[in-house]
């Protein structure tokens, strides 16, 4: 058996068909053994539904049950009211990337200026030139002792 017929099954019993539709399954249960055998498991599940629901009881009062929806509704409609309009929301929504890029920014460079002694960067970093093509140089700077110290070699023993 199909869902189209189970689902016209289910709309007769429950008295969801229009009078011809009802004649016609009613014709066709009267032929089909294997229709009144669906059939009688549908009526027999909502008998059983039917008699074994649990009774609901509202601890309140129908009308005050639905004021509270009713108070919740408009309680949600002012605050859709008070949502920001569409520039405000575009400036939001660029504000915010740009105030936390300008934070990171800001950071960066007072971690950077304790390291340098005289609070300018260009006392910290130092550029090194020489005319050897082949030149490795390694520096080292003592922020105790106050100095660096720049190796330079030439690669030739």
């Amino acid at each position: 058996m199909n869902t189209e017929n189970l689902l016209k099954l289910q709309a007769y019993l429950d008295d969801e068909l229009m009078a011809e539709e009802a004649r016609q399954v009613s014709a066709w249960l009267a032929n089909d053994p294997e229709a009144q055998t669906v059939c009688r498991h549908l009526r027999d599940t909502k008998a059983w539904f039917a008699g074994n629901e649990l009774p609901v009881k509202v601890p309140e009062s129908r009308e005050f049950y639905w004021s509270k929806i009713e108070r919740e509704i408009a309680r949600l409609e002012v605050a859709s009211d008070r949502q920001p309009s569409p520039v405000a929301r575009w400036w939001m929504r660029l504000a915010v990337p740009l105030a936390g890029v300008a934070v990171l920014v800001f950071l960066l460079l007072f971690a950077v200026k304790p390291f340098s002694r005289s609070g300018a960067l260009a006392g910290y970093f130092h550029e090194i030139d020489t005319p050897l093509e082949e030149a490795n140089a390694i520096s080292f700077h003592s922020q105790a002792a106050g100095m660096t110290v720049v190796w330079i070699d030439s690669g030739s023993n």
